[in-house]
């Protein structure tokens, strides 16, 4: 396979390795649709941890980038070999100025893996189901929080409930710690198995939140917000930055404290923390449907709720296939009453295969 980067004057549709190519992340920024997922740090987290191949197809018109549909090939003996864009991303919208530049670049992805005997291709989109409008798809709610008003116009807009559960942690006075070092990322990685054994489900391997911490983290692209009482870290989230958007990618706590609202507590905060550093959306990532009690608590921040399309296209019978993704199931009852340690392991082992 053949990575072009970028040289002297390029044009027509190029097959790109984000991590080499110095400017993608500035090209990225001129679309309106980018987020983090786009961001060539993101790349360089599934390549050290999972060594997922990155083929991102392009359209450049005179070195400026037109269209772009960013690829990671998944090569797994367990649940085959596939194109997804992106792996474990909420969303990655194709990039596009137009929709015959989609097709364009489409087909180029057909003919460039016609022989891989792949079972299918991936999107996860905002906008639109691609690769064209189909009645086959999945569809999950994402909620958005324009950061556009002062801090105290954003507070009034809350939900009762919410602002309730705000003014609860600030009477159980808890104290807001940044920590982006690998102390803090051990400390939310801790939180995070005991919050996945809560919902019956393995965590993503240490190996995937520390490349996280170095290529996204401590490169000023991401934060670890931490709620902290008495000594005890009792909540925490990990955000990511990207342009003039921020996206709130992973919580966890400890069941114990509920009561201190350690959550409300850290979103609050990073709401706060985020307006201030001039950021102008606040994205708190996808939810399934059916997960009602995370669907409320999102809501209740004044967010407007938007929806993602998951669409699979089988590339070799050229027809659309049923892109269902559950994380609940009979499955959840065992793991949640499996101990950490063999979570751990499971997790280690698994999540390579399910991107």
């Amino acid at each position: 396979m053949i990575f072009l980067i970028w040289g002297s004057q390029i044009s027509g549709i190029k097959i790109l390795n984000p991590i080499k190519a110095d400017d993608w992340n500035l090209q990225v920024l001129k679309f309106e649709d980018y987020s983090f997922f786009h961001s060539k740090e993101w790349a360089k987290v599934f390549v050290e941890t999972y060594q997922f191949t990155p083929t991102y197809f392009t359209y450049f018109e005179n070195d400026k980038l037109i269209a772009a549909i960013p690829i990671m090939l998944v090569k797994s003996w367990l649940t085959g070999n596939r194109l997804v864009s992106l792996p474990f991303s909420d969303f990655c919208e194709p990039l596009l100025k137009d929709k015959a530049s989609f097709e364009k670049i489409f087909s180029e992805i057909i003919n460039h893996f016609q022989n891989e005997k792949l079972r299918y291709i991936e999107f996860r989109s905002i906008k639109r189901r691609f690769p064209f409008e189909t009645e086959n798809y999945r569809t999950d709610l994402r909620h958005v929080l324009k950061l556009d008003k002062s801090e105290a116009e954003l507070l009034k807009t809350f939900s009762e409930n919410t602002k309730r559960n705000i003014k609860k942690a600030k009477k159980a006075k808890l104290i807001l710690k940044i920590m982006n070092d690998e102390t803090g990322m051990k400390i939310f990685f801790d939180m995070n198995c005991e919050t996945r054994k809560k919902h019956g489900l393995p965590p993503q391997p240490f190996s995937f939140f520390n490349s996280l911490l170095k290529n996204v983290i401590q490169e000023g692209m991401g934060d670890i917000l931490l709620a902290e009482k008495d000594s005890d870290y009792i909540a925490g989230a990990v955000y990511l930055k990207f342009g003039k958007k921020l996206l709130y990618k992973f919580g966890a706590s400890y069941s114990k404290y509920f009561d201190l609202r350690g959550n409300n507590f850290v979103m609050w905060e990073a709401i706060r923390k985020y307006l201030a550093e001039g950021f102008e959306e606040f994205d708190f990532g996808r939810t399934e449907l059916g997960h009602e009690g995370l669907k409320r608590f999102k809501l209740g921040w004044n967010s407007e709720e938007l929806s993602i399309y998951t669409t699979r296209y089988n590339m070799v019978k050229k027809e659309f296939l049923t892109a269902n993704i559950q994380t609940q199931g009979f499955h959840n009852i065992i793991f949640s009453r499996s101990p950490v340690f063999l979570l751990k392991l499971i997790g280690n082992t698994l999540y390579k295969h399910i991107a």
